[in-house]
């Protein structure tokens, strides 16, 4: 597997995906973009990768995409960026497993929308966090207008979308649009201990959990309903379940197998 502009690499149970272009804040090309799918199907493949972390080298999370190719492409070429841009951070969305968006640095743009479609977004204290793109005439893209008011509620979610005003992380926090706000010398620490808390949980609980959520983003209370019923059931019949309660009732550590 050949991987251009981010490092790869598996820690326990969690893959990393380091986005490394540190001389351009870590700043999206076509290359990173193909390669973070390469490595995002290989987390997903691995049996033994219960979670997807994804961050960045040096200063920067992710600058969001390189000016310098937007500059330079023709509108066919902006076309097919976007159309590429769109469908991988579509399949890091439907990720079948937790994907946590570690956020040392600072992080505009396409990065941002990055985050976004995250399921955990753990963020160092000196990050800096926004959209920014109406600065160079960019509106939202990939769903970001749809997720991030549903995360922080549609007035803010305006606010930061339309002006593109940057927040720091301590803001980013108070609004609920991180998890927890940590010194950036502990970001991996933190990040590792949410890793060994969902692995602790079982596999197909946590990945039934994330799949209701994301259903039911859009449906009535009683379509919810039956989605998380539906899931449960199928959980319920599952070895894992057996060895939920087995272990409850032995009070010993619990050994998933994911099935």
């Amino acid at each position: 597997m050949e991987l251009k502009d981010l490092l790869y690499d598996k820690r326990g149970h969690a893959a990393w995906v380091t986005l490394h272009r540190p001389h351009a804040l870590n700043a999206i090309t076509c290359e990173m973009i193909r390669s973070l799918r390469l490595a995002a199907e290989d987390a997903r493949d691995d049996a033994n990768v219960r979670a997807l972390v994804i961050t960045g080298t040096g200063r920067g999370f992710c600058a969001g995409a390189d000016i310098r190719v937007l500059d330079s492409t023709s509108l066919a070429g902006f076309r097919d960026f976007l159309v590429l841009l769109t469908e991988v951070w579509s399949f890091i969305r439907t990720f079948p497993k937790p994907t946590i968006a570690a956020i040392n640095g600072v992080v505009v743009g396409a990065g941002f929308e990055l985050t976004l479609v995250c399921d955990f977004r753990l963020a160092a204290r000196t990050a800096r966090i926004g959209s920014a793109e109406v600065r160079i005439n960019q509106p939202m893209t990939n769903g970001s207008t749809y997720l991030l008011a549903r995360l922080i509620g549609e007035t803010k979610a305006k606010e930061i979308g339309m002006t593109g005003d940057i927040l720091d992380a301590a803001e980013a926090g108070r609004l609920g649009l991180v998890n927890s706000v940590v010194e950036p010398e502990a970001l991996e620490y933190a990040v590792e201990e949410l890793v060994q808390k969902l692995v602790s949980r079982g596999p197909l609980a946590v990945a039934a959990v994330k799949q209701s959520f994301a259903r039911n983003r859009d449906v009535d209370i009683e379509t919810a309903i039956m989605v998380e019923n539906e899931v449960a059931t199928a959980c319920f019949t599952s070895a894992d379940q057996k060895e939920g309660l087995e272990a409850f009732r032995e009070k010993r550590a619990r050994q998933w197998t994911g099935k």
